[in-house]
């Protein structure tokens, strides 16, 4: 009996490693650095998503779906049909559109963190595994997202109703500026960025960022 079990669970360890070889072998070097600034902009947006909750406490009270901000995370990371998305990329423009909509009376954090998780998403195609025969990624695509951030972060800076700001970001404690969300939104930003430069670089081309008053205008469509 004894040697049964040994004999099964060396069958299991031999299938595994050949398993693991495989799936080794079918990624190259640009597959592992696109899986690993995926899981970077994953971690970055739940990072913020739960900062801006902790900050702007009455919005979780307002979502008509979701009681919990845990329960909001899963929502917006939840996997996605590739075959009911919106190829266009407006719809999650729209979402961000709807959380700044100063006539808007519910939950601003989902819909914008929404909005912008989904635009990351579909810079990288809506996957977060790449294998060697996966199409190569965009690099205008995931330029134009970095640039999307930086255009979310204007208007967090800008939008108010009645001279306060709607999400209050980096404040005041203790005599002392909290720039947490300016170092976040920076290490999003720089993420999309160095992804778009290494693709470009691989294809032998150069990506250069939209001008300044583009940025701080319009929110540049993530098609897929």
């Amino acid at each position: 009996m004894k040697r049964i079990t040994v004999l099964i669970v060396s069958i299991f360890l031999l299938a595994s490693c050949k398993k693991n070889a495989f799936t080794n072998i079918a990624k190259t070097d640009i597959n592992i650095v696109t899986e690993l600034h995926v899981q970077n902009a994953n971690e970055f947006v739940e990072e913020l998503i739960i900062k801006l909750y902790k900050l702007n406490p009455k919005y979780i009270s307002k979502n008509k779906n979701f009681d919990k901000v845990s329960e909001v995370i899963i929502d917006i990371f939840k996997e996605v049909d590739i075959n009911k998305i919106d190829k266009t990329g407006k719809e999650n423009i729209d979402y961000i559109l709807k959380g700044f909509d100063k006539e808007f009376s519910g939950d601003r954090i989902y819909f914008i963190c929404k909005g912008l998780y989904g635009m990351i998403n579909a810079s990288y195609n809506y996957k977060k595994e790449f294998y060697l025969t996966d199409k190569i990624l965009s690099e205008k695509k995931l330029m134009n997202t970095a640039i999307n951030i930086e255009t979310l972060v204007w208007r967090l800076s800008n939008t108010k109703i009645k001279g306060a700001l709607i999400i209050k970001t980096n404040n005041i404690h203790n005599e002392k500026i909290n720039l947490s969300f300016e170092r976040l939104f920076g290490k999003l930003i720089n993420n999309q960025e160095n992804m778009s430069r290494i693709i470009s670089s691989q294809q032998g081309r150069s990506v250069q960022k939209a001008a300044k008053r583009i940025v701080t205008s319009i929110f540049l469509p993530i098609g897929f």
